[in-house]
C-alpha cells in the first residue's frame, strides 16, 4: 500500500497487460490476419486492405487504454465526480495487514494514512482535496498532515461496534464494522396544529408520561428518517431514551464523513468533531472556557498526536465543521446544563452564519427546562424500533456474526438464516421479549445472549436475570463517549434492594414507572431500615447515587423524577420481589398474584413471579404450588387464573414448574374452554389458545383417526328462508365431521405429501394453478407448499384451518378417504367428501330448520362472531352450546366452510341430473363455490344456517376453512 501521490503498481497491471497486448497485436497483424483470412475462405485483396484497417484499430485501441489510464490517475478526487459514494466499508486483512475503506478504494476517493505492510492502515478522505474544497486554495502541507492523523483516529475510534460491557464471551466476535450493523433511526418532529400524529407513543416500553409528552411537544409528526431531518437543519437536537442509539447515530455521521462518504449520506464534505457536553460541563464548572478550545483540549488529552486547534479553527473559519455534542443529559445539574446550553446556543449562533452544521442529543423528560430558542436549531424524539427496523437489525446481525466466524460461505449464509428465524420469532411471539427488541441496546443485548445459548423466548425469566447482572455490572462501559470507567455493584446484594423498590413503584405507578426523587429515597430509606442498616438515610442516600451514577439501570428521567432503564425491569424486578415474599410459605405470592388477576400491568409481573421461582431460583415445586392453588381456588373472573397459569406454565416448561403440574393445569385449561356456563366467550377462547401451545389432549381434534362423527339421517327438511325456502329431501343417511378441519388434522395432510400427488389435485391441474408440490391462489404472489400462513393464533394446532382453497379443501378429502380406507376406520365403499349444500344445511339446522344452529336467535355465548370480541378463529369446541340439533358444533361463526356445490338459484335441484350439474367437480373454473357457516369477523346475519357466500376456487381467506361428510351414497 502506498502513501499519496506514490505509484500504485498493483492498479496499473490489469491496464499494462491490455496495452502490451494490443501493441504485441498491432505489430504483428501482417503475419497473423493474412493465414486467418485464408483459412475463412477471403480474397487476397481484401486481405490487404484488412490488414492495415485492423492494424489501424489496434493502434487507437492502445493510445485509447494508454490516455485512460493517465486520465484516471490525474483525476483522483475525495469528493467524487457525481457518481454516489457507497456507504459500505470494508476491513481486508493480508499479511498481519488491517485496512479500513469505502467502496470506491484509493484511487478514487482514499488515501492510506500511517502505518507500513506491518501496521494498521487506514484509508480516510483526501485531506488535500477536503481543504482545497472548503478553503478554494492551495492547503498547507503540515494542516494536511495533521488532518489526516486526525482523520485516521476517528475512524480507528468509531468504525467497530463497541461492546465492553455487553456480556460478550469469546463465542461472539467483538470486530463488527459500525457502517455494515447501523440500523436507521426515525424520528419525530413537532408539527402546527392540525397535523397531529394520533398513535400513542412508547417510551422505554410504555405509553409516553405527561412529562415526556410535554417536552417533547404536544403535536408530534409521523416518523421520519432521523438523516432526513439532518440534511434540512444547520443544527439538530435529537431526543431520546437511554440506549435508543443517540450516540451510536452520531458515531455513523462522523466515521462517514471521516472516511469521505458523506455524500451517501446526502451530508457535504466537512470535518466531524465529535466531543460528550458532559465533559464541557465539568470543565465550565471550573471557569469559563470557549467551546473551540475545549474540543481541541479533549482531543489532545486522547492521545491526537497533531493539535487540533488549527483543524478546528481553520474548519469552522470556512464552514467546514461538523460539530457532533452528545449527552446534554449527562450534565446533571440543571443550572449547570443551562450554562452549557447557553455557550452552545452562543456558539451555534455565530459558526452557522459561516455554513458550519451541529448535532445535539439529550434525553427526553427535563429538556423542556433548558429548551432552546435559537433560529435554525430544530429538534426531534426518536421513536422505538418498530417491526421493520428490529427485522433489519437481526438480519445484519446474524449475516454479519456468521460472515465474521466462517467467512463469506454457504455454510455461514445458512447458519445465520437459521439463527435469524430463531431471533426473529423469540421477539415477534412474547410481547416482553418485543418490548426489549423496540431499544437498539437492549436488542443488542437481547441477539448477544441469544448467540451465547439463552432459550427465548419461553425462559425470558433467565433472559431478565442475564439483563440484570450485565447492566449492573457494566454496562456504563458501553454509554456514550468519555465517560470513566467506574465502579461495579454487587449484583445480588443490589437486586435485594431494587427488586422490593421495584414492587412499590409498580405498585405506586403501574404501567408508567415514574417516581419523585424525595418518595424514592423515602421507600430506600424503609428498605434499608428493614434490612437493619445503621444509617438507613445514609445507606439510602448512596445507593441511590451509586445507581443512578454508576448502573445506568434505574434513572433520573426529569428534574428529580426516576423510573427504569426499561419498563420491563421493573416489571422482572418487581416479579423478584413477590418471589422472595414466598421463601417462608406460598400464601402472600398467591394471595399477590390473585389480587391482580385480570390487571393488564400486572400480567408480566405475575408470568415473571412464576419464572422467577422456577427457573431462576430453581423451586419448580415451590412454583408448582402456587400454581395448582391458583387453579383451586379460582380467584377474579372465571377462568382467569386458570389461563394465567397456562401461560405460565408455558414460559418455563421444561423444568420450571413439575409434570404433575402441567397436567393439572391442561385439564383445567379444557375445563374451563368448554365452561360457557360460566366463563365468557373470550376467556375460553384464551384458554383453547394456551392449551393449543401446551398440548391439546383432545385426540378428536389433532389425529385424523379420531375424528368424530355425527350422524345425519335422511329425509325431509326445509332449506332456505322466506319466500326462497322449500322443501328438500336427502334420500340417505351420512356422517359430517363434529368440528371443522383443524390446522393439526391438515398438517397430517401435507406432511405426507399431499401436495405432490397429482390424483389428489385433478380439477387444479386443470385450472392452471397446481404442479407437483405446489398450488398457486388469487392472491399469492409465488406457489406455496401449504395453506396461507397467517400466524398465531390462527395457525394453531387446535384451530380451523384456514388459508385454504376450494381446490386445496377437495384435495384433503381425496387423500382422508385414501387414509381412512386404508386403516378401515369407516366402511370400505364409503367416500370422504366436502359437504353438498343441503348436507351442510340440515346438519346446521336440524329437522326443525331453525334460523341458528342453537335456536332462532342470536346468542354471543354460542358462536365466536363479532358480537362475541374475540377478533380471530377460536379453538374448536368453545362453543358446546352452540351445537346443532344432531351434535355438530362451530356450524355458526369461527370461519366460513368451503362446500363442494357450485353456487346457482334456488331451489336446489332433487332430480339426478340438475343434482350432478350442482356438485359437478370439473366444472368451469369461472364457476363460484359456496361457502357456509359466517366466520369470527361477521354480524349474526352472516351466523343464520340459510346464509350463503360464493367465491371463486382459487379464492383463500384467513377465515376460510372447511368440514367434512362420509357416506357410501356418491354424488
Amino acid at each position: 500500500m502506498t502513501g499519496l501521490g506514490e505509484f500504485d503498481v498493483k492498479k496499473w497491471v490489469p491496464l499494462a497487460v491490455i496495452l502490451v497486448v494490443l501493441v504485441a497485436l498491432a505489430a504483428t497483424v501482417p503475419w497473423w490476419l493474412p493465414p486467418l483470412m485464408k483459412f475463412a475462405g477471403a480474397h487476397s485483396d481484401e486481405i490487404g486492405g484488412m490488414t492495415g484497417l485492423v492494424q489501424l484499430v489496434l493502434w487507437i485501441g492502445a493510445a485509447v487504454a494508454g490516455g485512460i489510464g493517465w486520465w484516471r490517475g490525474a483525476n483522483k478526487d475525495v469528493l467524487g465526480s457525481g457518481q454516489p459514494a457507497s456507504t459500505k466499508v470494508t476491513t481486508i486483512q493480508a499479511e498481519n495487514q488491517s485496512i479500513v475503506a469505502a467502496d470506491h478504494g484509493v484511487a478514487a476517493k482514499q488515501v492510506a494514512v500511517g502505518g507500513d505492510m506491518h501496521g494498521d492502515v487506514i484509508l480516510v478522505a483526501n485531506p488535500e482535496l477536503l481543504w482545497n474544497h472548503l478553503r478554494k486554495e492551495k492547503t498547507p502541507a503540515e494542516l494536511q498532515e495533521a488532518t489526516k492523523e486526525y482523520l485516521k483516529h476517528v475512524v480507528d475510534r468509531y468504525r467497530y461496534l463497541d461492546f465492553r460491557g455487553m456480556g460478550v464471551t469469546d463465542r461472539v466476535p467483538l470486530r463488527l464494522p459500525l457502517i455494515e450493523m447501523y440500523v436507521p433511526l426515525k424520528a419525530r418532529i413537532e408539527v402546527p396544529k392540525g397535523e397531529t400524529w394520533a398513535r400513542e407513543l412508547k417510551v422505554a416500553g410504555r405509553q409516553a408520561s405527561e412529562a415526556e409528552m410535554e417536552s417533547m411537544g404536544e403535536r408530534l409528526s409521523e416518523p421520519r428518517a432521523v438523516l432526513e431531518l439532518l440534511q434540512k437543519h444547520d443544527g439538530l437536537i435529537i431526543l431520546g431514551d437511554p440506549g435508543a442509539g443517540k450516540t451510536t447515530f452520531m458515531k455513523y455521521i462522523a466515521l462517514h464523513l471521516a472516511l469521505g462518504q458523506g455524500e451517501a449520506l446526502g451530508l457535504e464534505p466537512r470535518l466531524p468533531f465529535l466531543v460528550p457536553l458532559s465533559a464541557y460541563a465539568n470543565v465550565l464548572a471550573n471557569g469559563e472556557m470557549p467551546l473551540d478550545r475545549f474540543i481541541a483540549d479533549y482531543y489532545r488529552e486522547r492521545g491526537v498526536s497533531h493539535a487540533i486547534g488549527p483543524i478546528l479553527e481553520e474548519a469552522l473559519k470556512h464552514g467546514g465543521a461538523w460539530l457532533l455534542l452528545d449527552g446534554l443529559d449527562e450534565v446533571r445539574d440543571a443550572g449547570q446544563r443551562r450554562v452549557v446550553v447557553d455557550r452552545v446556543c452562543d456558539f451555534f449562533t455565530a459558526q452557522r452564519q459561516r455554513g458550519n452544521k451541529f448535532l445535539l442529543t439529550s434525553r427526553i423528560v427535563g429538556y423542556k427546562e433548558i429548551r432552546p430558542a435559537v433560529e435554525g436549531l430544530g429538534e426531534c424524539t426518536l421513536v422505538d424500533f418498530e417491526k421493520e427496523e428490529t427485522t433489519l437489525f437481526v438480519e445484519k446481525w446474524t449475516a454479519a456474526l456468521e460472515r465474521a466466524a466462517r467467512g463469506s460461505t454457504p455454510v455461514a449464509a445458512q447458519e445465520a438464516a437459521k439463527e435469524r428465524e430463531e431471533l426473529l420469532t423469540a421477539v415477534e411471539h412474547n410481547a416482553g421479549v418485543r418490548r426489549l427488541a423496540s431499544n437498539p441496546l437492549l436488542l443488542t443485548i437481547l441477539a448477544l445472549m441469544k448467540r451465547q445459548g439463552v432459550t427465548l423466548p419461553e425462559r425470558r425469566a433467565e433472559l431478565y436475570q442475564n439483563y440484570i447482572q450485565t447492566l449492573l455490572n457494566q454496562w456504563n462501559l458501553v454509554r456514550g463517549l468519555g465517560r470513566p470507567t467506574t465502579p461495579t455493584l454487587e449484583v445480588a446484594k443490589t437486586v435485594k434492594i431494587l427488586a422490593p423498590l421495584a414492587l412499590w413503584m409498580h405498585e405506586t405507578s403501574p404501567g408508567v414507572g415514574l417516581v419523585k426523587q424525595e418518595e424514592l429515597r423515602r421507600k430506600l430509606e424503609a428498605i434499608f431500615a428493614d434490612r437493619q442498616e445503621s444509617d438507613s438515610q445514609q445507606a439510602a442516600d448512596q445507593f441511590l447515587a451509586d445507581v443512578r451514577d454508576h448502573a445506568g439501570l434505574l434513572l433520573e428521567r426529569g428534574t428529580r423524577e426516576y423510573g427504569f432503564l426499561h419498563l420491563t425491569f421493573q416489571e422482572y424486578l418487581a416479579a423478584v420481589a413477590l418471589a422472595q415474599q414466598g421463601q417462608q410459605g406460598i400464601e402472600p405470592v398467591v394471595r399477590m398474584l390473585g389480587e391482580h388477576l385480570g390487571d393488564d400491568s400486572w400480567h408480566e409481573v405475575s408470568l415473571l413471579t412464576i419464572g422467577y421461582l422456577g427457573i431462576v431460583q430453581q423451586r419448580e415445586e415451590a412454583a408448582a404450588a402456587v400454581l395448582l392453588e391458583l387453579v383451586q381456588s379460582q380467584p377474579g373472573e372465571p377462568g382467569q387464573a386458570v389461563i394465567l397459569a397456562g401461560e405460565a406454565v408455558h414460559d418455563v416448561w421444561p423444568g420450571g414448574v413439575t409434570p404433575k403440574c402441567r397436567a393439572a393445569v391442561i385439564q383445567a385449561l379444557g375445563q374451563v374452554m368448554k365452561n360457557d356456563q360460566k366463563v365468557k366467550p373470550v376467556k375460553r377462547a384464551a384458554s383453547g389458545r394456551v392449551l393449543a401451545k401446551l398440548g391439546d389432549p383432545r385426540q378428536e381434534v389433532v389425529d385424523l383417526k379420531k375424528i368424530e362423527w355425527r350422524d345425519i339421517p335422511q329425509g325431509l327438511f326445509k332449506m332456505g328462508e322466506e319466500k326462497k325456502s322449500f322443501e328438500y329431501h336427502i334420500r340417505y343417511a351420512y356422517k359430517m365431521s363434529r368440528y371443522p378441519i383443524t390446522n393439526a388434522q391438515y398438517q397430517a395432510f401435507v406432511e405426507a405429501g399431499g401436495y405432490k400427488t397429482k390424483d389428489f389435485w385433478q380439477e387444479a391441474k386443470a385450472a392452471g394453478v397446481w404442479s407437483v408440490g405446489q398450488v398457486k391462489g388469487r392472491f399469492d404472489d409465488y406457489p406455496r407448499e401449504g395453506p396461507y400462513d397467517r400466524g398465531e393464533p390462527f395457525n394453531l394446532p387446535n384451530h380451523p384451518v384456514v388459508g385454504v382453497s376450494w381446490y386445496e379443501a377437495l384435495a384433503f378429502t381425496r387423500w382422508l378417504t385414501d387414509r381412512i380406507q386404508a386403516e378401515k376406520v369407516l366402511p370400505r365403499d364409503w367416500e370422504v367428501r366436502l359437504p353438498s349444500e343441503p348436507e351442510w344445511e340440515k346438519a346446521g339446522r336440524g329437522p326443525d330448520s331453525r334460523k341458528y344452529p342453537w335456536g332462532n336467535e342470536p346468542d354471543p355465548n354460542c358462536a365466536n362472531y363479532d358480537q362475541t370480541e374475540i377478533g380471530t378463529t377460536s379453538a374448536v369446541g368453545c362453543f358446546p352450546g352452540g351445537a346443532s340439533p344432531y351434535g355438530v358444533e362451530d356450524m355458526s361463526g369461527n370461519v366460513w366452510e368451503w362446500t363442494r356445490s357450485v353456487y346457482a338459484d334456488y331451489p336446489y335441484p332433487e332430480d339426478e341430473k340438475g343434482c350432478q350439474e350442482r356438485e359437478h367437480l370439473a366444472a368451469s373454473k369461472d364457476k363460484s363455490r359456496v361457502l357456509r357457516g359466517g366466520a369470527f369477523g361477521n354480524s349474526d346475519l352472516s351466523m343464520r344456517g340459510a346464509c350463503r357466500n360464493d367465491y371463486h376456487p382459487n379464492f383463500w381467506y384467513y377465515h376460510f376453512g372447511f368440514r367434512v361428510v362420509a357416506s357410501p351414497f356418491l354424488l
